[in-house]
């Protein structure tokens, strides 16, 4: 029931994929953008962000010179093309974890009818800025994320093409593995065709505006086949890993220890104080970090089978019984009290922001699972902001559609 396509994928000369692709734009600041653009001139970000003059341009010049560029890098021999319409299985591993997927073209009409589904709310605003960035430079270079319910029938065929040649095999700069490999077998094709016709939803697990624009896209030129379809990286719901998305605040009411323990014990039960890191160990289960010491505590509230989803979630639990009426902290993203730090970054990253002072408490909570993520995408609704930190993060400029 849902539909997705092989595409003709350039990719960088197999010697240049470590030189050419990058981390997500997103992931770098501006100083470690400026040295990898200095040190490296094969970097794909020459081609998206140009040089210092350039970006100072007009959008429209600015995406029209990104084109060039990548027109330029194709006629270099910086990029190949394959023969075929083909998928590609991706495969990323290092810090003891391994992610494989498949690469394609997930149907934009999906999309608009609900089989692809979405859990964050998305800004019109950024839709319509990277739908221009599509227009104007022709191609999508970071595939959308996309979660679906295993099948045997297609994890064994990349098992299977895991064990041939890779394409591209190399080790990045953050000491991530990477390899690419390409299926230009019909039989194979037709395989991972017909298995996905058998799945009824897939779900976006990391690219909701990068999905949004291209759907955009979709709808403003049916006439073009090629635009009707979002590069995506598939992955079955076992691969993927989802981490916490952890909380560091001020304490801007210069409450005490004690002070906060005694508003803290109206409705979670304190079970655990500790010198050492503590860990959440299940759901409804947080720890905070403040004055040099953990403390581990548990909500008390049980919650009946009419309460909302959303109110169950742990990320929503925090605002409501945590940040909101202690710290008057309400909107997550908007108040510069409060910061988000993603669960990979472990939670020594979170005491040392506190111990550096520039936050005061540090609040860590259990990873939201797959199965509520699938349950709020079903029913419609809309995560809390920043309830999910979700891994692997693609390579941008590895794979690139051309439309």
């Amino acid at each position: 029931m849902t539909k997705i396509k092989p595409f003709r994928g350039f990719f960088p000369k197999s010697n240049l994929g470590a030189e050419i692709s990058t981390k997500p734009l997103n992931t770098y600041s501006d100083e470690e953008i400026q040295q990898l653009m200095k040190r490296n001139s094969n970097s794909f970000l020459h081609i998206i962000l140009h040089d210092e003059k350039e970006r100072k341009m007009e959008l429209n010049d600015r995406f029209s010179k990104t084109k060039q560029l990548f027109e330029e890098s194709i006629e270099n021999g910086n990029f190949e093309q394959s023969a075929t319409e083909s998928f590609y299985v991706y495969r990323q591993s290092g810090n003891g974890k391994s992610y494989c997927g498949i690469i394609g073209g997930a149907f934009a009409e999906d999309y608009q009818n609900g089989k692809i589904k979405k859990h964050e709310l998305t800004l019109k605003k950024r839709e319509k800025l990277f739908t221009k960035y599509l227009t104007l430079t022709g191609f999508n270079a970071e595939p959308v994320l996309l979660v679906y319910p295993k099948k045997e029938a297609i994890s064994a065929l990349i098992d299977s093409t895991m064990g041939s040649t890779p394409i591209h095999d190399f080790t990045s700069e953050d000491n991530l593995h990477h390899q690419l490999w390409e299926i230009s077998n019909k039989k194979d094709i037709e395989l991972i065709e017909s298995n996905f016709s058998e799945i009824p939803n897939i779900y976006i697990a990391d690219g909701h505006h990068r999905s949004a624009s291209s759907n955009r896209l979709s709808l403003l030129d049916r006439g073009k086949e090629s635009k009707q379809y979002i590069m995506s990286l598939l992955m079955s719901d076992e691969d993927v890993h989802i981490y916490d998305f952890n909380r560091v605040i001020k304490n801007s009411e210069k409450l005490s220890f004690e002070e906060i323990k005694e508003k803290l014990s109206k409705e979670f039960s304190i079970l655990e104080e500790s010198d050492n890191l503590l860990s959440p160990r299940e759901k409804h289960e947080f720890t905070i970090y403040l004055f040099e010491r953990w403390i581990r505590i548990k909500l008390i509230k049980v919650f009946n089978p009419n309460s909302g989803i959303i109110e169950q979630l742990d990320s929503q639990i925090i605002t409501d019984s945590i940040l909101a009426p202690i710290f008057d902290i309400k909107e997550l993203t908007k108040d510069k009290r409060v910061n988000l730090v993603p669960g990979n970054k472990g939670l020594d990253s979170l005491q040392d922001k506190v111990d550096n002072g520039k936050y005061d408490i540090a609040i860590a909570m259990y990873p939201v699972s797959f199965g509520e993520l699938k349950l709020i995408a079903d029913n419609d609704l809309i995560m809390p902001p920043k309830s999910t930190y979700i891994e692997p993060k693609l390579r941008s400029g590895l794979t690139v559609y051309k439309f």
